[in-house]
């Protein structure tokens, strides 16, 4: 059964002042909610009441904020017996749970309804995944499957119909060499995997459709083989020394390098960064909803100086509209300074596994479960509840990876 409770975000923080958030546990597994509001610990009832204690500074009228915060979580149960009284809340991830919550409910939204899906005989594909894109929060992924969604629309004809029911391996293998006419094979391979994944979202969680609709028992998706996009540090190094004098490219190499002095920080997460508390970055990861904290070290701090934005933190905020259309930007220049230190193909991506790959290889060596903790790799457990990490080790490899990166060997040891 999914639980929800008020709580302050784990980890440490020097100034003891830390988010309100709904923590969403589910299967043994945990996310948070932010509700936008912070409180000193001290004045935090925890184990009683879950509220603000009388004389907080952070807050004039108390009375108000404490019942705008309960009146989520009251909202965040609501929620969660509507999933359990329609039968979808087993079936259900503790992300989807959380982003069920965010999104309070499709219909408020003015989408399409649930509901409207009764007839399992004659379920629209296309109308279906148009219910299903709405429910999804991270930028990157809505575009991979808004992608996917306009090929379907393309492959059966602009406003053609296509039902669930027809979509059998047969279909499936004429859609992949369909689409590997006009994509790459990763491409076409990453279309295939949406489906499946819609697939499953229409019979395990929302129940529209039967389990014998589903065609991926018979046709197997391609796998796609993962690229190696790790630079040595020689070449981070040459990419952060080599000299500039368009201003474009100017930004893309800050841009490049920010992300790998802040551990490979996703293109999305850096433009969501909105302030630096006590030396540290605070957020949630765009891609998994997990909580996260990186401390800004001098060499992050001289590019968030040099590109600060006059009302934003980053220039880069202000000057593109959003994630995707920086990122675009980024590579374009990227591209040009990689073919003046032998990667014609650089891409945002590099700094973020050539720090992963800095960080495996002597002499640092450090072991996969630390390299994942500093990426940020998967989703907060049952057991992470036990545990208040003070990310000590996180930061200790990262300035290891950045004295790397300066020379500095003689403060560079094995992990």
């Amino acid at each position: 059964m999914a639980t929800a409770k008020l709580a302050l975000r784990r980890g440490k923080t020097k100034d003891n002042i830390k988010a309100i958030v709904l923590a969403i546990s589910h299967k043994g597994k945990n996310t948070e909610i932010s509700l936008d509001k912070s409180v000193h610990v001290d004045y935090w009832d925890g184990k009683a009441q879950d509220k603000i204690l009388k004389g907080c500074p952070q807050f004039d009228n108390l009375r108000l904020v404490n019942n705008q915060v309960n009146a989520e979580l009251s909202k965040a149960w609501d929620f969660i017996k509507t999933l359990k009284d329609s039968r979808q809340l087993e079936a259900m991830s503790v992300s989807d749970i959380s982003n069920y919550i965010k999104n309070n409910q499709i219909q408020e939204k003015g989408g399409v309804s649930i509901n409207d899906f009764s007839d399992s005989e004659k379920v629209d594909f296309i109308e279906y995944f148009k219910h299903y894109l709405s429910f999804l929060n991270n930028p990157k992924t809505r575009h991979v499957y808004g992608d996917t969604l306009k090929a379907v629309q393309r492959y059966i004809g602009e406003g053609s119909v296509v039902y669930f029911n027809e979509i059998n391996a047969a279909w499936l293998s004429r859609f992949k060499r369909w689409r590997q006419s006009e994509v790459a094979m990763s491409t076409t391979s990453l279309s295939l995997m949406v489906l499946k994944a819609v697939f499953n979202h229409a019979i395990d969680v929302d129940e529209v459709i039967p389990q014998n609709y589903y065609p991926f028992r018979k046709f197997k998706v391609p796998k796609i083989q993962p690229r190696n996009l790790r630079l040595p540090i020689e070449t981070i190094r040459a990419i952060r020394d080599i000299e500039l004098d368009n201003e474009l490219q100017l930004l893309a190499r800050d841009f490049f390098m920010l992300s790998f002095y802040l551990i490979g920080m996703n293109n999305s997460d850096i433009y969501d960064i909105n302030a630096i508390a006590a030396g540290r970055i605070e957020y949630y990861r765009n891609k998994t909803s997990k909580p996260y904290s990186i401390k800004v070290e001098p060499e992050a701090q001289a590019i968030f100086e040099r590109r600060k934005g006059r009302e934003k933190l980053l220039l880069y905020q202000e000057r593109y509209k959003g994630a995707e259309t920086l990122q675009q930007a980024v590579n374009r220049a990227l591209k040009l300074i990689g073919a003046k230190v032998g990667v014609p193909e650089l891409i945002m991506y590099h700094a973020r596994h050539s720090w992963a790959g800095s960080a495996a290889k002597k002499p640092i060596g450090a072991g996969k479960p630390l390299i994942a903790q500093a990426l940020g790799h998967g989703t907060s457990t049952v057991t992470d509840t036990y545990f208040d990490y003070d990310n000590e080790l996180v930061d200790d490899l990262n300035r290891k990876v950045l004295d790397l990166l300066n020379k500095k060997e003689e403060d560079v040891t094995d992990s």
